[in-house]
């Protein structure tokens, strides 16, 4: 896909209600099942998780993507731990 067709939402989670005021919005995620991959390391190389992801694990696995949100949850913050130690849950949608 060409890079100015991607798109990217920042979100956080919240227990409780939420007001969004403009420039802000409110979403959910959907629920369901997903295949949740842990990536350790730099951001800059998660898209050898994804590749393994797409071309391994899922033709693999027998499942299929649904048409939903793919997410990453960031597990630390990159100002307390090195490049290395960053962990990141990937969650892919699965039908």
């Amino acid at each position: 896909m060409p890079s100015e067709k991607l798109r990217s939402i920042a979100c956080v989670t919240t227990d409780g209600e939420v007001v969004a005021t403009a420039p802000f919005e409110a979403r959910m995620l959907d629920g369901g099942e997903y295949a949740v991959l842990r990536h350790k390391g730099p951001y800059a190389d998660m898209h050898k998780a994804y590749q393994w992801l797409y071309a391994e694990w899922l033709p693999a696995s027998g499942r299929q993507l649904r048409d939903s949100v793919m997410f990453e949850e960031y597990l630390n913050n990159p100002r307390e731990v090195p490049p290395t130690e960053l962990l990141t849950d990937i969650y892919m949608p699965l039908a």
